[in-house]
């Protein structure tokens, strides 16, 4: 669990990123995904699995309500004990690894692997920074996932269905 309010030490690096991307859909987008749902949701309760049928209703619900929300300017920091993200603190004890993708087709993110596998990944945006500089202080405190060179595919795959 992150810690919240934390007293920051020496603050490293510091710049406000959106908290999450937000992909532009048109109108075919809800068609075609409105339509997808609807076999899907038939389909579950075809075979009498209701309970899929829920979570795909409540998966769709959640993703649409994000569309009408602006993701908002967060505060992002890095310090000698850990990283600040939004509210959220941190520590590097936390942290399994990091690593850092950089493209010319203007993404540069940096990514937070956490010990806890059912904290997810953080991708937090480093447009504008100098991530050689952020690489070299992390590498003080964490272990770099040399052997990540693309995007994650769920990250391709999240900006390809634009959720």
């Amino acid at each position: 669990m992150p810690a919240t309010n934390q007293q920051l030490s020496e603050v490293i690096f510091s710049w406000q990123c959106h908290e999450y991307v937000k992909y532009k859909k048109n109108i075919w987008w809800y068609v075609i995904s409105l339509a997808v749902l609807t076999i899907m949701v038939g389909w579950s309760i075809y075979t009498l699995n209701y309970l899929f049928a829920v979570f795909l209703v409540l998966f769709y619900l959640v993703v649409v309500m994000y569309e009408f929300r602006e993701p908002q300017l967060v505060d992002c920091v890095i310090t000698p004990d850990g990283l600040k993200h939004g509210q959220n603190f941190f520590f590097y004890k936390d942290i399994d690894n990091f690593f850092i993708i950089y493209q010319d087709q203007g993404l540069k993110n940096l990514y937070l692997d956490f010990k806890n596998p059912l904290r997810g990944r953080l991708v937090i945006d480093l447009a504008g920074l100098d991530a050689v500089s952020i690489r070299e202080f992390l590498l003080q405190f964490l272990s770099e996932d040399l052997e990540r060179e693309a995007e994650p595919l769920s990250e391709r795959l999240r900006r390809w269905l634009r959720i």
